[in-house]
């Protein structure tokens, strides 16, 4: 994708292969599928009044696999049969790059299938690979599983052994493997599931040293094949756990206090905690963009069960994530407001492009799951066209964000309003600076806002690029702030405004 750091201005979304689009037919997505839907997502000749616009695709597990969810692999250089070919994979890379959008892969490295070859020999002995896995002669705890007169360790479950990243063979085979997709495969990086697991030490089992010794050593080879390869860890902690592995053993991490966070202010709409929350961390990772930022992923009931549907609470959830600091993702369905929770099947239900029988335009066939238990609008057709919709403020926001550098590549720095329900930020970039002013609540509000120090100065211009028109400059301070800065009389209820500053 050109440089490291490509991703900042990015807008990821998150694909279950097995569950966007069936190609062929038998009820079960497929790479084809994902290829046909791209124009959905982005259009080859940039803007398009129907497009989603994101600019990036996280692909969950496409390799060979026993399972649905394709997290225990057993051919890391193959493609799971029912997803299509390697060529098909291939072809979707390439559509993908046509439409300027990148691809990742999730890679799980921590367990493999039981199934998998290397372990079926390192439970015999045999190919020189008895020590590919953690084996003990003794049962250690928790996670621990017994075959034959020996035990080996599997923290996720006795069909996902953990695969032993203390023996430099194994490292080398999964380097060896990352390279082949950056370089045969074409694609642009990868999510690194279950990061923080990789090497325990003892009664110890998350976030040790060799951990973060090895992902350095894994990202620095990987990057060595080609500098501006992605590597986004699944670390599922809180923010500082998080952030201490950002710059060094990888280029990003997914922040979940900050996800919840936000669900929680669109449901409660009470800002102050989570302006406190995005001022610790925003300081916490390397400034701008050093973290993942998401609403709902696929082991996670979907935002719109948590918020129960609200479409109030549906669309402020989205302003804070798509106007926020980090790297966006949007798990599919989402934009649509796709409702599941678990167990994990149902959160992973087919994707609804229209209300048609038997799959919601996922298949010609009944599906490999049931889909969510939505109403037919609650479909792409049904979002497309309708005034107001989730989709359609999805797409705004998207499209807000690409065209605006202080939303993707801006410094945050929190801005006080006399309104519990108000959060807002200075939003500073090389080209542009922005004020972003979320009404959480459920009532029209006036906040009145003040920065007691900051970058402004002299008497600047300002235009609204998003919510209402913008008339009102503030006062800039002697301290390059504001006091008492009203730019509007009211923000509707669950709305955002972003207003660029100019000299």
């Amino acid at each position: 994708m050109g440089q490291p750091g490509w991703w900042r201005h990015r807008t990821f979304y998150e694909i279950f292969v097995r569950s966007f689009a069936d190609s062929d037919g038998d009820g079960i997505g497929d790479l084809r599928g994902v290829t046909s839907k791209l124009d959905y997502l982005r259009s080859v000749d940039g803007d398009h009044p129907d497009v989603l616009g994101v600019d990036a695709l996280w692909l969950m597990p496409t390799f060979p696999s026993p399972s649905y969810h394709g997290y225990d692999v057993t051919d890391y250089r193959g493609v799971n049969p029912d997803y299509g070919t390697l060529d098909d994979l291939k072809d979707l890379v390439r559509e993908a790059h046509r439409r300027h959008m990148a691809v990742i892969l999730d890679l799980p490295l921590n367990h493999t299938s039981d199934q998998h070859p290397w372990f079926v020999s390192s439970r015999a002995g045999t190919d020189g690979k008895a020590d590919w896995y953690v084996w003990s002669d003794q049962p250690q705890g928790n996670g621990w599983q017994a075959s034959g007169d020996r035990y080996y360790y599997a923290n996720f479950g006795p069909g996902l052994p953990d695969l032993n990243l203390r023996n430099p063979d194994v490292t080398a085979e999964l380097t060896a493997d990352a390279t082949f997709w950056i370089g045969d495969g074409g694609v642009d990086g990868f999510r690194l599931d279950a990061a923080k697991h990789l090497i325990e030490d003892g009664a110890t089992t998350e976030n040790t040293p060799e951990t973060h010794a090895w992902l350095q050593t894994f990202t620095d080879a990987v990057h060595a094949s080609r500098r501006d390869t992605l590597l986004l860890g699944e670390v599922w902690d809180n923010s500082k756990v998080s952030a201490s592995y950002v710059p060094d053993d990888l280029d990003l991490t997914f922040d979940f206090t900050l996800g919840t966070a936000y669900v929680m202010a669109a449901q409660s709409g009470d800002g102050a905690g989570l302006e406190s929350l995005l001022t610790n961390v925003t300081k916490l990772y390397p400034s701008p963009g050093g973290f993942a930022s998401f609403l709902s992923n696929h082991d996670m009931d979907r935002v719109a069960s948590q918020l129960h549907s609200d479409a109030g609470q549906l669309r402020v959830a989205a302003d804070l994530l798509l106007t926020g600091p980090g790297v966006p993702f949007v798990y599919y369905g989402e934009e649509i407001g796709m409702t599941g929770s678990k167990p994990d099947e149902r959160i992973r239900t087919p994707m609804r492009w229209d209300g048609s029988s038997p799959a919601a335009g996922f298949s010609s066939h009944a599906p490999w799951e049931a889909l969510s238990d939505d109403a037919a609008s609650v479909s792409v057709v049904g979002e497309m066209k309708a005034k107001g919709s989730l989709l359609e403020h999805y797409r705004g926001l998207i499209d807000l964000r690409a065209k605006h550098e202080a939303l993707w590549n801006g410094s945050w720095t929190a801005v006080i309003s006399d309104q519990p329900g108000v959060v807002a930020s200075l939003r500073v970039a090389p080209t542009e600076t922005a004020l972003v002013v979320t009404n959480l609540s459920k009532e029209p509000v006036s906040p009145t806002l003040s920065l007691a120090s900051g970058p402004l100065c002299g008497r600047p211009n300002v235009s609204g690029a998003w919510g209402e028109s913008i008339h009102v400059a503030p006062v800039i301070n002697a301290a390059g702030g504001f006091d008492g800065y009203r730019p509007v009389d009211t923000i509707p209820p669950q709305s955002s405004l972003v207003i660029q500053i100019g000299s």
